[in-house]
């Protein structure tokens, strides 16, 4: 079927030959609208795509200056001319590249273990003007360095700077164009993913940022999405004016490789550390001030048996756990639970570089190709982690438990430490300790906390917590995408169906006598992360519980001449229960499905997800009604969660002033390296009448105290679950295209109906059982009741698009089962 365009644009060459991509372009006329050979007129939204490419070819898009109003339209020309060229010149260099490669096919890739060569020095001409213009524009340092080393070729030199800066300016916009390849939605829809890089970014300006980048100048351009110098740079190179086209592009000059995260460059998050981070990172390890030694108020428990469970891989460790063993006035005795979290608050004080280095990220980012971490990984799995017979700073709580699993509150401690963790352990280590008895002999320990743990377990449960409301959560696949040279793209790519670590029963226990919960593709559930995990709700519970304490027994201290005004607030994580009551049919459709035990439970937890309310973050004693605890406060994660360290700071904080007090009560000397920043406030300074009958007397400022705003950086924790899913999403349906692309017959998968989302058009949820996904499918034989099961297969998949598409399978006939 013969195609014909739009709209023709007439080519006009210029002085040396080459077709000039500038020249003003004809207004479209509605004769001018193409007519398919069988008489349709093209889709409005192919003739808004044309439109938008044509409004993008005659924008302008360097930063006008300042001028005499009398002088605009001269500089108006000046602009266009100094626009033209750099495209030019711009579009002379990636064909250079791309001539040196031997074509598209060859091209180096990001795909490649050989490092890429630097060429653009620091002794050459236009190392500032390229140097770091490109940080966060690539997933990879060797993609950083082949867009700077386009402007390392003789001829580049000898260009006017400003045609340099409008070259460097184009090609940012190319990429920015690249990374909505993919992208669906309004754009009001399309800015909500970027809104989080608002913040901070007003008083940069793209003009401003010629002379000095930095990574606010990247948010700039991200959340701007300015396409129009990208656009007409595809012009130049005869490329398609797409994103698509942009992205084909980057990836054939070697700066992308054809896998290139998008989700990752879109969101705005770092994707590596600047030379500056780093060094900020090995000289807070160099840092031997410790507030909390010179106050007195860090504990030695290296004396203790600590243990840390975590991941095969996991190599920042922020969390150990230790029983110490109490003796009764009867001789009897009890046991004190410790959990002790990584203290980083000590390595990265609110006054330091390396804070601010956090601050920019939020939160570590977890990926299917890796993580990326808030913490320089020299720090991070350095002096920070919990790491194997090392002594290592802490932030540590202990306390006991009463019979039935609640806290005995006045027995929780809280205090910095020094801990020496006596095993590094696994959880699949745990798991089999536990299983073969070590965990109750040898290792007693381990068997206590399990026990401590599933009586946590089961008392949340009895205060309705969600392992109550939904005993058999939906198993989720994580997807892993590692780099194989064996592999197509050098890429494989493995899915793991795994059992949620929330689940109110064993899954695995139970799935052996009946199909209850029962996901044949699932990993077992593990011991060991449910000893963990209740651990860490624990330390949750217990320090919103501490603070109640303070404030109910008169711990909290008002200013004074004399004393230190000392209270602690804490961010309280708080969920409401459901309403049931408001929502009756849709409660009972609830029942019935966990009555009927439909598609071995999974339904019921689809369905519960209507009733769930949105966590609020607040500091306000409240309770958390999907943990089943009456507070909570999330803290045992520093080295991961900005927020987490955040609170360290917070709780450290009041203990230093409350030792200060004390010291002032006393009349006690203040250690002298103290400062402002490790109390909140300003420092007692001494009177200059002395010494009084062996106490020294000090003077309370009346400064404000500096408090932590613990909603700082909240909404790029939305945006980091955002890319999270999307990368996750990505991988996912490249994993099903490949199975697609090696199978000679059909790609089917057994699918169980997790409800209906769209009555009117059919549409429902399905959880495909092999993949570990929640999908939707449009039904092709009419209502399809909760539970029943069916044979679907990959009708179409484009991992990049993020389409993916079922229809029957023609094994067992894709009926019900």
């Amino acid at each position: 079927m013969r195609v014909v365009e739009v709209l023709v644009v007439p080519l006009v060459f210029g002085g040396h030959g080459t077709v000039d991509a500038f020249a003003p372009l004809p207004s479209l006329a509605r004769s001018q609208i193409a007519i398919h050979p069988n008489g349709g007129v093209r889709s409005r939204c192919a003739l808004s795509a044309r439109k938008n490419s044509v409004d993008l070819m005659s924008k302008n898009w360097l930063p006008r200056k300042e001028v005499d109003i009398d002088d605009i339209f001269a500089e108006d020309e000046e602009r266009d001319a100094l626009e033209r060229r750099s495209i030019e010149f711009l579009g002379g260099l990636i064909r250079h590249r791309l001539q040196l490669a031997d074509g598209p096919e060859t091209c180096e890739s990001d795909d490649s273990s050989a490092p890429v060569e630097r060429l653009l020095t620091k002794d050459h001409k236009l190392y500032d003007f390229v140097k770091g213009r490109f940080m966060d524009l690539t997933c990879t340092a060797d993609g950083e360095i082949i867009l700077e080393n386009l402007f390392a070729i003789a001829d580049a030199v000898d260009e006017e700077h400003d045609i340099i800066r409008g070259a460097v300016i184009a090609l940012q916009s190319l990429l920015v164009t690249g990374t909505q390849f993919g992208m669906k939605g309004s754009p009001d829809q399309l800015k909500k993913f970027v809104w989080h890089l608002k913040s901070g970014i007003n008083e940069y300006i793209i003009s401003s940022c010629q002379e000095s980048w930095n990574r606010k100048c990247a948010h700039r351009l991200k959340y701007d999405v300015d396409i129009a110098a990208g656009t007409q740079l595809l012009a130049e190179l005869k490329r398609k004016r797409t994103s698509q086209g942009a992205f084909d592009l980057l990836v054939d000059i070697g700066a992308w490789g054809k896998h290139e995260d998008l989700a990752l460059l879109r969101s705005g998050f770092p994707t590596k550390f600047t030379e500056e981070e780093e060094e900020a990172a090995i000289n807070a390890q160099s840092n031997t001030k410790d507030p909390d030694a010179l106050l007195g108020i860090r504990k030695d428990f290296r004396r203790m048996k600590s243990y840390t469970i975590d991941g095969a891989f996991t190599a920042d460790i922020d969390d150990g756990l230790s029983v110490e063993v109490l003796t009764n006035d009867d001789g009897s005795v009890r046991n004190r639970y410790w959990i002790h979290i990584a203290d980083a608050d000590h390595w990265a004080p609110r006054d330091s570089d390396i804070f601010a280095v956090t601050r920019e990220r939020a939160t570590s980012v977890y990926l299917p190709t890796g993580s990326v971490p808030m913490f320089p990984t020299s720090i991070g799995t350095g002096s920070m982690s919990l790491r194997q017979g090392c002594d290592c700073y802490a932030l540590s709580l202990g306390l006991e438990l009463l019979p039935d699993g609640s806290i005995d509150t006045t027995s929780i401690i809280v205090t910095p430490s020094l801990v020496r963790v006596s095993y590094r352990l696994t959880y699949d280590e745990v798991d089999e300790m536990l299983e073969e008895g070590v965990g109750f002999s040898e290792e007693w320990q381990l068997g206590a906390m399990l026990a401590a743990a599933k009586k946590r377990r089961a008392l949340r449960v009895s205060n309705g917590s969600s392992e109550g409301m939904v005993p058999y959560p939906i198993p989720q696949g994580a997807v892993s995408a590692m780099y194989d040279v064996n592999s197509d793209d050098n890429v494989s790519v493995s899915v793991t169906v795994e059992v949620p670590q929330n689940a109110g029963v064993n899954q695995t226990s139970t799935a052996a006598g009946t199909s209850v919960g029962a996901n044949v593709h699932s990993a077992p559930a593990s011991e060991a992360f449910l000893l963990v995990t209740e651990m860490m709700i624990l330390a949750g519970e217990a320090l919103g519980k501490w603070r109640q304490l303070l404030s109910s027994t008169k711990h909290f201290t008002g200013g004074s001449q004399s004393q230190l005004s000392n209270t602690l607030e804490l961010p309280y994580r708080c969920q409401t229960g459901p309403d049931f009551k408001s929502r009756l049919s849709e409660t009972k459709m609830l029942e019935d499905l966990q009555t009927t035990n439909a598609g071995g439970g999974y339904c019921q937890a689809w369905y519960y997800r209507r009733f769930f309310k949105p966590v609020r973050i607040i500091e306000d004693f409240d309770g958390h009604a999907g943990l089943g605890l009456d507070c909570y406060v999330q803290w045992s994660s520093p080295i991961r969660r900005f927020g987490d360290l955040q609170v360290h700071a917070a709780v450290k904080r009041f203990l230093r002033r409350k030792r200060v007090n004390d010291l002032l009560q006393a009349g006690s000397p203040i250690p002298s390296e103290i400062t402002a920043s490790d109390l909140g406030c300003a420092v007692p300074t001494s009177d200059d009448m002395g010494v009084e009958e062996g106490k020294i007397t000090y003077v309370i400022s009346e400064s404000n105290e500096d408090k932590i705003n613990f909603k700082d950086a909240l909404s790029k924790i939305g945006a980091a679950r955002q890319l999270q899913r999307k990368s996750q999403e990505y991988w996912m349906l490249e994993y099903i295209r490949r199975l697609v692309q090696k199978s000679s017959d059909e790609v089917a998968f057994e699918c169980i109906i997790l409800g209906c989302v769209d009555p009117d058009r059919g549409r429902y949820a399905i959880y495909v059982l092999e993949l570990g996904l929640e999908h939707k499918y449009t039904s092709e034989v009419g209502e399809l009741g909760p539970g029943r099961t069916l044979w679907l297969k990959v009708a179409m998949v484009n991992p990049r698009i993020g389409l993916l598409t079922f229809t029957l399978a023609s094994r067992t006939s894709g009926k019900a089962s």
